[in-house]
């Protein structure tokens, strides 16, 4: 068995199941060729598992009493809520990766580039829904299965929204005064959205304090609004595949949104030119190391950072100060990595 399956894909039992067919022995095994097969090659890759990581600090912050008893009473269903996570980011990565029309991702070729566009794109696609139908295997109340169809259903749509504006939008042709507010609007939809799904699904695990829920939604997307900060200046300094991609595109990033709020309109009509001419770099290379816009970037990600993490100084998680520990030490961790 792949070390991934028993947790984020269905067994072939599972999908005969599911098919309810007369032949759906052998359409099984069609599907396991097809359909399970490249995403096995996917989700065995090496990942951060941040998002999953995420559900645990979520549910943490919001348990009462005992939280160590109650994260041992709830672990398989706090587990289930990490892995529907990473199924759904990796649903998002390989079609984000065909739109991008990206050739690497996590070390080896796109999923796209491996397999083809139709078997990449449909097999992207049912990731999206196959871990929803896990859901009402869970055993937990009804009405914290409803909220986790809530939260799952409110961060897809936030982020599918973030994606229209992502691929839909050439970000040069905002005006410049209105390019960081567009750029923001696109983080908060898309990164923001994915991280607070994340605290959101732990939190619904955890308690049943609605109140509980909206702070973890805020700092969700604030928290990830600010670690894609770093992720974008990260990937315009460190060489690869990823580099300037998407300045190349035309998209809405945190070094645009920099370089359009800090930048005259001179040195942004210059700092546009350099992107025209990719994916030759030497223009944008001398021209970002001349304007000190990557360290700029990241100054700026680092105080929206601190800002976030002040959103968990509230009265309702004034006993959670491990908690809060764990989340700087991952922070830390993470603006590192992206350096």
């Amino acid at each position: 068995m792949h070390k991934m399956e028993s947790g984020l894909l269905p067994k072939q039992n599972e999908i005969e199941s599911i098919l309810a067919l007369n032949w759906g022995g052998e359409v099984a095994e069609v599907m396991d060729s097809y359909l399970l097969n490249p995403l096995r090659e996917f989700l065995d890759r090496p990942s951060k598992k941040i998002r999953g990581r995420m559900v645990e600090i979520g549910f943490r912050l919001a348990a009462g009493g005992d939280v160590e008893t109650e994260f041992l009473k709830n672990r398989q269903w706090i587990e289930s809520a990490s892995n529907l996570l990473e199924s759904l980011h990796s649903a998002s990565l390989i079609i984000d990766d065909i739109q991008d029309n990206s050739h690497e991702r996590r070390g080896e070729p796109t999923v796209h580039r491996k397999h083809g566009m139709p078997l990449a794109l449909n097999a992207g696609n049912w990731l999206y829904f196959w871990p929803l139908q896990n859901i009402d295997e869970w055993d937990v109340e009804d009405s914290v299965k409803l909220r986790v169809y809530r939260v799952c259903h409110k961060g897809l749509l936030r982020a599918h929204f973030g994606q229209a504006l992502d691929v839909g939008l050439n970000i040069f042709d905002v005006p410049q005064n209105k390019i960081k507010s567009t750029c923001l609007a696109s983080l908060e939809l898309k990164s923001g959205a994915l991280m607070a799904m994340a605290l959101s699904l732990g939190a619904v695990l955890g308690s049943k304090n609605r109140e509980l829920d909206i702070i973890c939604d805020r700092f969700g997307h604030a928290f990830g609004i600010a670690l894609q900060m770093f992720d974008d200046a990260g990937n315009a300094s460190q060489k690869g595949p990823k580099q300037y991609e998407d300045l190349l595109l035309k998209r809405p990033s945190w070094l645009v949104a920099v370089a359009a709020h800090y930048l005259s309109e001179s040195d942004f009509q210059r700092f546009k030119n350099a992107t025209i001419l990719l994916p030759n770099t030497e223009s944008l290379e001398n021209l970002l190391k001349e304007l000190g816009l990557i360290d700029l970037a990241r100054i700026e990600a680092k105080k929206y950072l601190e800002q976030s993490l002040k959103l968990l100084n509230h009265p309702y998680l004034e006993t959670k100060a491990s908690v809060k520990k764990q989340i700087q030490e991952l922070a830390d961790l993470l603006v590192r990595a992206y350096v």
